[in-house]
């Protein structure tokens, strides 16, 4: 049997057709993401509160970023280069020789594929004549035409050639490796191992040392695991902390230090410009000692942010680059900063675990960062063209926060905004409509149970609170409310146009030599002045949007006293009516059993239908939700930002955290949230504040009391076993062995 051969491409033909396969799967897909694109403007909307603030991030937001162009053109360029170079491989690759020629022996010897025997011996004898090598001829040559002469008319050799293409048989089969010879010579052989060991044994390794050793530091929401570990640190030696003790954590994380972080850039000027902002700020805490709010990189951060919630303007556009950084960065430190403090205080036994005081302070800090206010502020500078000079004002008039202001009537809320223009008045009103107004309702049940609404000692209880959220202004009402004041003052000025043509025409029918008739005075009242003119009460009401209408039952008051003769007829007639009232009651009475028992079937279905309906919500709940369902106004944070809330659940009692924070971020119109907890160990009543903090508004905070009674455990069901077949038999034998006693006792009592 042939054996096989191995032959590298001593041409180098076969090594063009590798790299040109290689080459088009490289840069095949490369050319779908490097394909350069004009830059295009993101899309923004326009629309809505165009205050200073929205209007700059705005722009940001639309602006083409300077680097863009330069970076299109340098993949365009990229993308030229690379497919100059596939096109010219390609092209060699077309222009290599093919050296593999097909075995034919009548091409050998001249002949027609249809030439028969006769033909192909005369041929081979004119050929031999010819090229015979005593004749003078090539011997090569003459070997060729003798194997096709035996390839045409030898069966065995025809047979040969058939399978093999080859009179002679089968021979060594060939394999070309696609590689130059000089790769494997001794001259370059040894540059090649170098280069495949440089390759694979220290370049390949030290870029996944480098990719593991720097995802390592990071933990899974992108925060370096240093400022978890500081976190930690702190919140165990202070439990207790307030506002600018967290803030000061915040601005200490190891994100803000150019030693972790090589996106902070640290300037000369800022040994200059950070002492001269510093001087505008108090409680800023800059004479602190301990590390590492010392270090210059931590003041520096402390400093931005506290202008930031102070909202200074900065003059230095590096400080304004380095202040939008860490603010973008802020919200991320906050979640892991209350994802520690949760750890801490639910999951981790501590003999001194953060107060659930620190938990609330973080929690405003959400708000703080995302509308850039000190809870010491007035929560209407959240509103566009509202400033500190007109919230004296608006305290005056009983306004304190922004539903206040969205409560009043069109023309109060306009007086009292009356220095700023019809646009910025606008602008008010919209951002009013876009903050939410929120309806919590909470439910406590036991899942799982048959009776859902008893609470035992021990169980797992689920607090279901449902949020409904409506807009804290309605434009549609505002319009409406303006409609209808214009209808009054014209129907007002109709009657007054009405009233003067009246007293002309009394003037005009009056002859010129009559004197005018003196008006008689009023009992009790001023002579000559007219009685002023009411409106109807239908219309006043109308001015007014939050009255309530009374009910009918109220004018009856004003009706006089029965006479005793319509008192006696009454009472005659509810004598008479009163056999057919009861005939009613009866009727009513046997259909509300009805009714109660035909709930009492259904009850159980309800039950069932509810157990699928809290299945299929657990099912939706791996779908992935929007989270982008409300923007918030926020014109001095950088980034956009949605509405989210967070829920939990404390004790009034103990002031304790009962249930983890649960965040809610697709609250669109109606949303359900499950917060469990376990019952207290003894029975009782307990009382329990749910809080629901927005993330988004200082004054869009909701707590409600719930009330839950604990019930003893109940007592467990006492199991039934079956009896087995020895126990069966034994009764058996004691029942028919009494028988048998109670039948001798008959007998001999007969015999007597």
């Amino acid at each position: 049997m042939a054996r096989a051969q191995f032959e590298y491409d001593e041409v180098g033909n076969t090594f063009w057709y590798v790299i040109v396969s290689f080459f088009a799967v490289v840069l095949f897909p490369l050319t779908h993401f490097l394909w350069p694109s004009l830059p295009k403007r993101a899309y923004v909307n326009h629309t809505g509160c165009q205050c200073e603030g929205d209007v700059a991030k705005r722009k940001r937001k639309e602006a083409i970023k300077p680097w863009e162009r330069t970076k299109q053109i340098i993949k365009a360029v990229i993308l030229l280069v690379l497919w100059t170079l596939f096109i010219f491989l390609a092209y060699k690759v077309s222009q290599i020789k093919h050296e593999h020629v097909e075995y034919d022996p009548y091409k050998i010897l001249g002949l027609d594929q249809e030439a028969d025997v006769t033909e192909i011996k005369k041929k081979y004898r004119e050929l031999s004549k010819i090229n015979h090598p005593d004749k003078g001829g090539d011997a090569e040559t003459f070997d060729e035409i003798v194997k096709a002469y035996k390839a045409l008319t030898d069966e065995e050799t025809r047979q040969n050639w058939k399978l093999h293409g080859n009179p002679d048989g089968p021979r060594a089969i060939t394999f070309g490796i696609a590689l130059p010879k000089w790769i494997v010579s001794e001259k370059y052989g040894v540059w090649v191992l170098a280069c495949y060991g440089l390759v694979f044994m220290i370049f390949l390794p030290t870029a996944v040392g480098l990719w593991w050793y720097n995802s390592m530091k990071y933990s899974a929401d992108k925060v370096l695991l240093e400022t978890t570990r500081l976190y930690y640190y702190f919140l165990q030696k202070t439990p207790s902390m307030e506002i600018n003790r967290i803030l000061m954590i915040i601005a200490g994380s190891f994100e803000f230090w150019k030693k972790f972080n090589k996106d902070i850039v640290e300037h000369e000027t800022d040994d200059v410009e950070v002492p001269r902002l510093m001087k505008e700020l108090r409680n800023l805490g800059e004479n602190k000692k301990e590390p590492p709010f010392s270090n210059p990189w931590s003041v520096k951060a402390r400093t931005l942010l506290h202008a930031y919630l102070t909202r200074i303007e900065i003059d230095s556009p590096r400080l304004e680059a380095d202040q939008n950084y860490m603010v973008a960065r802020v919200m991320s430190l906050l979640e892991e900063y209350l994802r520690v403090l949760l750890q801490m205080m639910l999951q981790i036994p501590m003999q001194r675990p953060p107060t659930l005081e620190t938990l609330e302070n973080s929690l405003r800090l959400f708000p703080m960062f995302v509308q850039a206010m000190w809870p010491r502020n007035s929560t209407l500078l959240q509103l566009p063209h509202i400033s500190e000079q007109n919230i004296p004002y608006l305290r005056k008039n009983r306004v304190i926060t922004c539903q206040d202001l969205a409560n009043l009537g069109e023309s109060k809320r306009r007086s009292l905004l009356n220095t700023i223009t019809d646009e910025q008045y606008e602008d008010v009103l919209y951002v009013l409509s876009t903050m939410p107004r929120l309806d919590v309702t909470a439910k406590i049940e036991v899942q799982g149970e048959d009776d859902k609404e008893t609470v035992t000692v021990g169980s797992v209880v689920t607090l279901k609170v449902t949020l409904k959220r409506t807009p804290l202004f309605d434009l549609s009402k505002r319009s409406e409310e303006i409609t209808e004041a214009i209808k009054q003052d014209g129907e007002k000025d109709d009657n007054e146009e009405q009233a003067n043509d009246d007293q002309n025409k009394e003037l005009n029918k009056r002859k010129i030599w009559e004197k005018q008739p003196k008006k008689k005075a009023k009992k009790g009242g001023k002579g000559g002045k007219p009685p002023p003119s009411k409106k109807p009460a239908a219309k006043s009401n109308a001015l007014v949007p939050n009255s309530t209408e009374k009910p009918a039952d109220t004018s009856q008051g004003n009706t006089a006293p029965n006479t005793p003769k319509e008192t006696k007829n009454s009472e005659s007639k509810k004598k008479s009516k009163q056999p057919d009232d009861n005939e009613e009651g009866n009727d009513t009475k046997q259909e509300n059993e009805q009714e109660v028992s035909s709930n009492a079937e259904n009850g159980d279905d309800d039950d069932l239908w509810d157990d699928h309906e809290s299945l299929r919500k657990k099912d939706t709940l791996l779908d992935s939700e929007p989270t982008n369902h409300h923007e918030v106004h926020c014109p001095y944070y950088t980034n956009e930002k949605y509405e989210w809330w967070y829920l939990y659940l404390v004790e009034r009692k103990s002031r304790r955290l009962v249930s983890m924070v649960i965040p809610c971020k697709t609250l669109d119109k109606e949303k359900t949230v499950e917060l469990r907890f376990s019952a207290p160990p003894q029975k009782g009543h307990y009382y329990f504040t749910l809080n629901v903090r927005s993330d988004s508004y200082l004054d869009s905070d909701y707590s409600i009391d719930v009330k839950m009674e604990v019930q003893a455990a109940r007592e467990p069901p006492v199991v039934k076993y079956d009896d087995t077949e020895d126990e069966d038999e034994e009764k058996d034998n004691s029942q028919s062995s009494g028988e048998e006693d109670y039948t001798e006792g008959s007998d001999s009592e007969q015999e007597n």
